[in-house]
This record gives C-alpha cells, sequence and structure tokens, in this order.
C-alpha cells in the first residue's frame, strides 16, 4: 500500500514542476517567478503531505497500530499554518507585526498539537473498546 501511495504522489510532483518549468518562462519580473514558485512548492508541499498521510494510513493498515486520523490532522494543519505564515511574512514589515504574526502561528500550531492528542487518545481508546477480530 505504501508503494503504491509513493507512485500515486511521483507523477503528481513531477507534473507540478513540469508546469511549473512551464509557466516560469511567461511569467512577468521577478515578483510573479517568485509567486509562482510559491505557489508550485505549496502544491509540492501538499501532494507530499498526502503520500505522507496515506502512508501512515497503510502502516495502520498492515501494523494495526498508530493514529493515522490524528496523523492526518496533525499532517494537514502543520502544512497549511506553515503554508500561511510563509504568505503572509514580509521581511520589510514593522517587527512587531512580524513577531505578532508569528505568536499567531505558533498558538496555531498548539492548538493543532492538542487537537492531535485529543484526536489520537480517543483513536487508540476506540481501539481498545472494540478491538478488530482476529482473522
Amino acid at each position: 500500500m505504501r508503494t503504491y501511495t509513493f507512485a500515486a504522489g511521483l507523477p503528481a510532483a513531477l507534473i507540478i514542476t513540469a508546469h511549473l518549468v512551464v509557466e516560469w518562462n511567461g511569467a512577468n519580473g521577478f515578483a510573479a517567478r517568485r509567486t509562482l514558485a510559491f505557489h508550485h512548492g505549496v502544491a509540492l508541499v501538499v501532494v507530499l503531505a498526502a503520500v505522507l498521510a496515506a502512508s501512515r494510513f497503510a502502516e495502520h493498515m498492515e501494523t494495526g497500530e498508530g493514529a493515522p486520523l490524528a496523523d492526518s490532522i496533525a499532517i494537514a494543519g502543520t502544512v497549511a499554518v506553515l503554508a500561511h505564515l510563509a504568505d503572509v511574512w514580509r521581511d520589510g514589515s514593522n517587527p512587531l507585526y512580524r513577531f505578532t504574526l508569528t505568536g499567531e502561528h505558533i498558538a496555531a500550531l498548539v492548538a493543532l498539537a492538542l487537537v492531535t492528542l485529543a484526536v489520537g487518545r480517543w483513536e487508540r481508546g476506540r481501539r481498545r473498546t472494540n478491538p478488530a477480530p482476529n482473522i
């Protein structure tokens, strides 16, 4: 199952990279190319996150261990928070604004960790009360 996940993720990453190559020459100026590269980079991270989440689910199917739902929440949430931080961060902005922005995103990551831990505990507790039948 993990091999199939990788086999699906690799072509997706190659397609995103090929699209970036095709669009690169059509971009007007440095700022347009930077935006283009950023958006394609985020797309590559999303593909990587999907492959990682699917691999965690496959590992759970193979071993019966882990918490694939909690892992998926953590992976998707972390990618979303960090992509947003990278999108709104500005080097030339007011340092107090950057500090506030960073603090807000750290708080979002802490909240995400708490949700992930709660879901993981729920998943493991559910597995203990309803064990899978031995086949």
